[in-house]
């Protein structure tokens, strides 16, 4: 009976973010993952420290397999929790590789949270600095057929190779709550919305990072058989212009064997598998088969996620010893 205030929470946020459905947009604005619910701290600065363990996830995705330039991303994320001032907190470390085209774009988050219980469960406040780096290597098809790295002859309205790669700063702020069985994520990523300017042969030219908004709910239905449970999870993402929902669900079995599917409107069927090793380890992987106009020239999007945690004991013994040596 004490959870049912968090179950009439979900079907809220069930019902709102089934009718932004409705109008959601796909966009390659931030980074895609499909597997998003495992990569929770990259999006939200207040996920660090969620739990007692200390927590390592490495994540690998491969969109749209067989377009040229399609984006290839990598996520490391790790974070910890820890006691200080009888008071605690967490903090987390996330970098992200993305590439696509002639661009890439590498990113490191630091982030920090202010952790307290609440309602049977665990709140988190937190904040951090965003590093964003920015490069262009384009190769060009001259006019003669041969390839060259960065000739455009004179059109100006080309991109051309940067000279120098510009690191952009800025600030992710969020809002994270869990319990046994639910979580529920808000956050903000570029709150600032900085501008970068990288110099290239046409001079400077400005590039930049947007602000994007993140809302994202998972729950765990314990089923009778008490080796059976349903994860159904959710994602959105906005920046405001457009928006980008992932939704799946996930079955598993004695928390250890799982499987589920998933989708993203106008953009792909997901399906889901994964197995959770001994000694902390957990493999995820997911397979996308596109349903957008994208179908025709791909062989789906592909994405693996490792992960790794423990428990390291750190804080003090509160029991006290004398030794005969000191008496």
């Amino acid at each position: 009976m004490r959870k049912a205030p968090f179950y009439k929470l979900f079907k809220i946020l069930l019902l709102t973010l089934s009718l932004l459905m409705a109008i959601s947009l796909y966009a390659q604005n931030e980074a895609i993952s499909s597997l998003s619910q495992y990569n929770l701290m990259y999006y939200n600065p207040a996920y660090a420290g969620d739990g007692e363990e200390i927590e390592a996830k490495l994540l690998h995705r491969s969109q749209w397999l067989g377009y040229p330039g399609a984006p290839i991303t990598q996520f490391l994320n790790a974070d910890m929790p820890f006691n200080l001032f009888s008071r605690k907190h967490g903090v987390g470390l996330s970098i992200m590789n993305d590439t696509y085209g002639f661009w890439q774009n590498i990113s490191a988050g630091l982030s920090y949270a202010y952790r307290k219980q609440l309602m049977q469960g665990e709140i988190g406040i937190g904040g951090g600095l965003n590093f964003t780096n920015f490069s262009l290597s384009p190769e060009w098809l001259a006019g003669n057929g041969d390839a060259g790295t960065g000739s455009s002859g004179n059109d100006l309205t080309i991109p051309q190779k940067a000279e120098k790669k510009p690191i952009g700063i800025d600030m992710n702020l969020g809002l994270f709550f869990s319990n046994d069985n639910m979580y529920f994520s808000a956050s903000i990523r570029n709150l600032l919305g900085s501008d970068i300017k990288w110099k290239g042969q046409n001079g400077v030219e400005p590039t930049g990072v947007s602000q994007v908004f993140f809302v994202s709910t998972g729950y765990t239905y314990q089923l009778s058989n008490p080796l059976f449970a349903i994860q159904p999870n959710f994602q959105l993402l906005s920046d405001f212009t457009e928006t980008a929902i992932n939704l799946n669900g996930i079955f598993t079995y004695n928390n250890k064997f799982s499987g589920g599917l998933g989708f993203r409107p106008r953009d792909a069927v997901i399906l889901l598998a994964g197995i959770s090793l001994p000694m902390g380890v957990d493999v995820m992987a997911s397979y996308d088969i596109t349903t957008s106009k994208l179908s025709k020239g791909t062989k789906g999007s592909f994405e693996f996620m490792l992960g790794y945690k423990f428990i390291m004991g750190i804080d003090k013994d509160a029991r006290k010893y004398k030794s005969v040596r000191l008496l």
